[in-house]
């Protein structure tokens, strides 16, 4: 156990504090999980500088959000159990494999969660018991949840369907993201059948974004779990596996090998997240809110994201970064995927 504590701000119906949580326990770091309840947002988003959570309050007194570069800065802290791999083509690939996961995973989390009342009406609990400082399984009193049943009315309208209409996953799209999600999940078990995670065995970053899209969402809501269990049931007890795994001596593959069961992982991000990132870069260059996006069965609206942009741009210079002989190893093992594509395009000039 490391020396110092570290505490954990956010909710427990959140995708991002979920997959810090698995973060946290995978570097066995001493932790307290406190809730952003509407009492404690005030003074935690004064030091966050941001509403969003989670945030990450460390032993010296930093507050720090955003989770891919906590991990970086987790992995640089503790570089005795690494969570980032060294070697350059499984470097490239845990990078990409994480900005996908977390980029395109939380359409099948609100889609999933906003898009069915009878999911609404669950999830009712949790959100009114974390706003209000109580943990999911303290429960509610009768009034509680009459409260709770009024409020999420409120959240689904002014969060919950308008996030949906931002990422292209509303009520009109709802059946396809239920199709595409359970065909990517037959793989996904098909790999961690084979994996103990997604580059061998040892833990990168992706692995938390997988870990926290089930605990926070999938196994606890009604509706995705009656997807998962409809397409592939095991998932639940390996991504529980992974929420809970402690790094160990245990490595990456060998040799800057990558798994061979993770191409449908990359087929699958070439074919949807990363056309939504050229799309997006000429939207935002373009001056516009909005773009679409072609995922195989017509176009789907969507709003055209900075944050995705400044994640493109962090990993194209992850790539340039590399040696000469380090970027001929990516390319010759991920350049034929077409994965690299989209983050090797240079800033798209902007629209006088």
């Amino acid at each position: 156990m490391f020396e110092g504590r570290y505490t954990l701000w956010g909710g427990e119906h959140s995708f991002f504090t979920r997959k810090l949580q698995a973060m946290l326990n995978y570097l066995d770091l001493s932790y307290e999980f406190r809730l952003k309840s509407t009492e404690a947002a005030p003074g935690v988003e004064a030091r966050l500088g941001t509403h969003f959570i989670p945030g990450l309050e460390t032993p010296e007194g930093w507050f720090v959000h955003d989770t891919t570069p906590i991990g970086l800065m987790l992995n640089a802290k503790y570089p005795d159990r690494p969570i980032l791999p060294s070697t350059p083509v499984q470097r490239i690939a845990a990078h990409l494999l994480e900005d996908w996961a977390d980029e395109w995973f939380g359409r099948y989390a609100i889609s999933s969660r906003w898009c069915y009342p009878d999911n609404i009406a669950h999830v009712a609990k949790g959100f009114y018991a974390n706003q209000k400082g109580k943990f999911i399984a303290e429960g509610l009193t009768p009034e509680e949840e009459a409260e709770a049943a009024k409020q999420i009315i409120a959240v689904r309208d002014n969060f919950g369907l308008r996030a949906c209409e931002n990422r292209g996953c509303g009520p009109d799209q709802a059946a396809a993201v239920r199709k595409d999600f359970e065909s990517l999940m037959r793989h996904a078990a098909e790999h961690y059948q084979q994996h103990a995670f997604l580059l061998g065995s040892r833990a990168s970053l992706g692995d938390f974004s997988f870990a926290g899209l089930f605990e926070a969402h999938i196994a606890s809501d009604p509706e995705p779990r009656s997807w998962i269990e409809a397409s592939a049931p095991q998932m639940i007890d390996f991504m529980a596996r992974v929420f809970e795994a402690k790094s160990d001596a245990s490595d990456y593959l060998a040799n800057d090998q990558l798994p061979e069961t993770l191409a449908p992982f990359f087929e699958h991000m070439r074919d949807t997240y990363h056309r939504f990132l050229k799309v997006s870069r000429e939207a935002l260059a373009a001056g516009e809110k909005w773009c679409e996006v072609d995922l195989g069965d017509g176009p789907v609206r969507m709003r055209s994201l900075k944050y995705s942009e400044v994640s493109r741009k962090h990993i194209r210079q992850e790539i340039l970064s590399l040696s000469t002989q380090e970027r001929r190893a990516v390319d010759e093992v991920l350049g034929p995927l077409g994965v690299l594509e989209a983050y090797l395009l240079p800033d798209a000039p902007a629209s006088n």
